[in-house]
This record gives structure tokens, C-alpha cells and sequence, in this order.
């Protein structure tokens, strides 16, 4: 049997997060998060479903309880052991972790910062050294990034195989900063995963624009789409709808997938990852059947000024021949058997090209949605003629 990959997983806990992980990936507030972690810390999982079982969905009690694991370890082989009795025993698990540190105001940083959380990582890796292999979280805030001696280190050391962002939380791709990333990253053959939906994780702090510049440098400042970019975060200032200038939207600025062409045309050999296929709310558009994101999906499209959605840029101008090292992942949006029969018949139509798109789940986080192999299964189903060949030759590919 082929290597297999699960391209996109988190193993992180929720010390490694700024205030309360409960907060940001539950929607939950300050008190509810902190209420529930304790009962989670102190009760059987069996014991919560039952008394809150219809005041908050099994799904999300799931998912609480990894949030509150002792350890990345725990996580690990929480995740691990889901594939262990299954056709896919043997799985090799990406680990994205991710820096966290600047996600929020000061005051709240994690527990657990980022470098604590890394140290675990190069533990993990001596322990599982053939299963698990972990990317290197890189926020241009930290001052690492200018010198890149933490990353050189942990890439040169055969430790970590590949670099992870998460722009949502505060920062754009583009950023002048991490230029000497992507040199090194194109130079050296180094995978790039980013994030790329609406939602998810953003920055948590009481003042979002204070992240967001109104001309914010770039590794390609020349670039005919930096005006464009900045006449959409105008757009955002000035929104008449104000939840746009809050931050769980604001920060859909830095996701948006045009940001990474003034990136690939500087560094077309990059291999970059952008996750998620833009996401469910863009992969279905008009046709989603929930009618309010529907509409979300429209007012976005509207305010941005975009001709197309986010899964159609993904799609048209960037996995083309111009970026030969391009690809997105499944991930998160696996979960809905719609998203999953769109990208069917656009492989089926030529659309998107096979060899472009990647296995991975986003566990722990789909642990909102349902239990990993079910997750899988909804993949596997719906893309029975390629599945294969995302889980083993594109992966491997994409990371070596």
C-alpha cells in the first residue's frame, strides 16, 4: 500500500491559544467557555452529553473535549488512534501548528506560548518519528520572522517538513515581511499551507483595524492588485452594514485568496497550499441551502468587488500551469457532502485539475461537524475516483 497523508490536521490544546480556545472556536463567550471547560476538566464526557446534551449538540461537547486535553500528545493520539482500526491504519498526520501569540490584545496571550508550544513538537517527533510530521506556525509580527533562525532551524533539523499560516489572525500573505520566508521556502522546496475561508479563527483584539493599515506593504508593492486590495479594505472601512468592521469579518481581508497572486508572481515555484477551497459559504455561493449564508455570500461579493467567488479565483488564477506548485486541500469543507459533489463534477469537467488537490480533514477543529472517519467518508464518497490519489501521490508530492 502507497504512503497515505492527512494533509491538514491541528494538534494544538487550548493553552496554546489566547484567552480561552473555547471563546474563539466554540463561539462561546468569556463565562460560557470558562463555565464548560471547567465541567469538562471535572466531568465524564458521558455525564455532559447527558445533562447538556439539549442545551449544546453532542458535536460541539466532542470537540470541547479535545480543545481541553492535557497535551498535544493527547491530541495526537486522539487523532491517531481514529485511523488505527480503520482502512487507513498507517496514516502519516500532518501537524499545523500555528503562532497564536499575536492573535489578541497583550494582555490575553495564551498559556502557553508559541515557543512552549513548538518545544512539545520536537519531543512528539522523536517519539513518532514516522507518523508525524509537523509544519512551523509563522506570524510576520513575531521578530523571528525577520531572521527566520527559529524556522531555519526546525525545517534544517528534519524536524518540521513544511511552514503553516494563518492570516485571519492579523496579518496579510502579502506582508513585506515575510518575503525572506518565501525566498527560503521556494529556494529550499518547502510546502507552504495557508488558511482560506471565510471564518474559522480570526484576530481576537478589542481594536481589529489597528491590524489592518489602509496601504499595507507588500513583497510586490508594483503589483496591479495591491490597488485593489486596498481599495477593498477601504470598502471594509466604510461598510453600511457594521458587522463587515468587526472582526470575525474584517479579518476575511487578510483570507481572501487574491492575496496570494502578488506573492506567486514574485515566487511562481512556490509550493503553497491555500486550504479549504476558499470554503463552503464560497464553494456553494448563491446555491448554499442555507439561505442566510447565501445571502452572507452575496453581501461579501458585493462589498469586495468580486467578478467571482473565492473558490473560482482558486480555481481560474491560481492552480494554473503559471503556479506549477500550487494546490489547495478538502479540508473542513469535506464535511459537506454539497461542496463535495461540486468539486466532483468540476473534475469531472475539467474545472480543476486533479493533480492539484489534497487530502486533509482539519481535525480537531471538524470535530464540530462530525467524528474523523465519518468526515473522511463523506470525501471518500463523493471522490471514489480520485480519493486515492489525494491521500497518497498528490500529498507526497506536495510535500517532498
Amino acid at each position: 500500500m502507497n504512503d497515505i497523508y492527512n494533509i491538514h490536521s491541528h494538534i494544538f490544546t487550548g493553552k496554546c491559544a489566547p484567552k480561552d480556545f473555547l471563546q474563539v472556536a466554540a463561539k462561546l463567550g468569556d463565562g460560557a467557555s470558562t463555565f464548560l471547560k471547567w465541567l469538562i476538566l471535572t466531568r465524564p464526557v458521558s455525564w455532559l452529553i447527558t445533562k447538556l446534551g439539549n442545551l449544546i449538540p453532542k458535536r460541539i461537547l466532542q470537540f470541547l473535549k479535545i480543545g481541553v486535553m492535557a497535551s498535544q500528545e493527547e491530541v495526537f493520539l486522539d487523532l491517531k488512534g481514529a485511523y488505527d482500526n480503520s482502512e487507513y491504519s498507517g496514516i502519516k498526520i500532518i501537524a499545523l501548528t500555528i503562532d497564536m501569540d499575536y492573535m489578541s490584545d497583550p494582555d490575553k496571550k495564551p498559556e502557553k506560548d508559541f515557543n512552549s508550544q513548538i518545544q512539545d513538537i520536537y519531543k512528539l517527533k522523536k517519539t513518532y518519528p514516522n507518523t508525524l510530521f509537523p509544519f512551523y506556525g509563522v506570524d510576520p509580527r513575531n521578530p523571528d520572522t525577520k531572521n527566520l533562525e527559529n524556522l531555519k532551524k526546525a525545517i534544517e533539523s528534519k524536524t518540521f517538513v513544511g511552514i503553516k499560516l494563518y492570516p485571519a489572525n492579523g496579518f496579510f500573505p502579502f506582508d513585506a515581511r515575510l518575503d525572506s520566508l518565501y525566498q527560503y521556502a521556494e529556494k529550499n522546496n518547502i510546502p507552504v499551507m495557508t488558511h482560506c475561508t471565510r471564518g474559522g479563527s480570526y484576530y481576537l483584539g478589542k481594536n481589529v483595524w489597528s491590524v489592518i493599515p489602509d496601504n499595507p506593504t507588500s513583497v510586490n508593492p508594483a503589483h496591479p492588485l495591491m490597488p485593489v486590495i486596498t481599495a477593498r479594505i477601504a470598502a471594509y472601512k466604510k461598510a453600511s452594514d457594521k458587522s463587515f468592521r468587526e472582526n470575525a469579518r474584517a479579518c476575511n481581508l487578510f483570507s481572501h485568496p487574491e492575496n496570494y497572486i502578488p506573492v506567486l508572481d514574485k515566487y511562481p515555484k512556490l509550493k503553497l497550499c491555500i486550504a479549504h477551497m476558499g470554503g463552503d459559504i464560497e464553494i456553494l455561493g448563491v446555491k448554499n441551502p442555507d439561505a442566510k449564508t447565501a445571502k452572507l455570500f452575496q453581501a461579501a461579493k458585493t462589498l469586495e468587488g468580486n467578478q467571482t467567488s473565492w473558490y473560482d479565483i482558486i480555481k481560474q488564477k491560481i492552480l494554473i500551469d503559471k503556479y506549477p506548485n500550487a494546490f489547495t486541500d478538502i479540508s473542513y469543507s469535506l464535511c459537506d457532502e454539497n461542496c463535495m459533489i461540486q468539486l466532483s463534477n468540476d473534475l469531472k469537467n475539467g474545472l480543476i485539475l486533479p493533480e492539484r488537490v489534497l487530502f486533509g480533514t482539519d481535525y480537531f477543529m471538524v470535530a464540530k461537524e462530525n467524528a474523523e472517519l465519518k468526515v473522511v467518508a463523506v470525501g471518500q464518497r463523493n471522490l471514489s475516483g480520485y480519493f486515492d490519489q489525494f491521500m497518497s501521490a498528490n500529498n507526497k508530492r506536495y510535500l517532498f
